[in-house]
């Protein structure tokens, strides 16, 4: 599955965008816990409590995964842009 990764992510997934090897019928949860697997420091960045943290956003076809009916339970469909960015603060 192809993620796009946006700001300080960057740096520590080495790019714009990563694939990662998911099952088909991953949720969002499972794709986060994919990224944390393979990028152990972005666990504090993306997960509170193994929950979807409030300093990160997942877009799934430019919708946030956190306004959709199943939330971080949300099944990615096959060809779904996915999104994932830290939060961004500041005036």
């Amino acid at each position: 599955m192809l993620v796009r990764v946006y700001a300080t992510l960057r740096p520590i997934v080495g790019g714009k965008s990563v694939d990662l090897d998911v099952e088909p019928g991953a949720t969002v949860k499972d794709l986060l816990d994919a990224m944390v697997v393979r990028w152990p420091e972005l666990d504090s960045l993306l997960l509170d409590d193994g929950a979807l943290s409030s300093r990160a956003h997942v877009f799934l076809d430019g919708r946030s995964a956190r306004h959709l009916a199943d939330g971080q339970h949300t099944v990615i469909d096959e060809g779904v842009e996915v999104d994932v960015s830290p939060a961004v603060a500041g005036g």
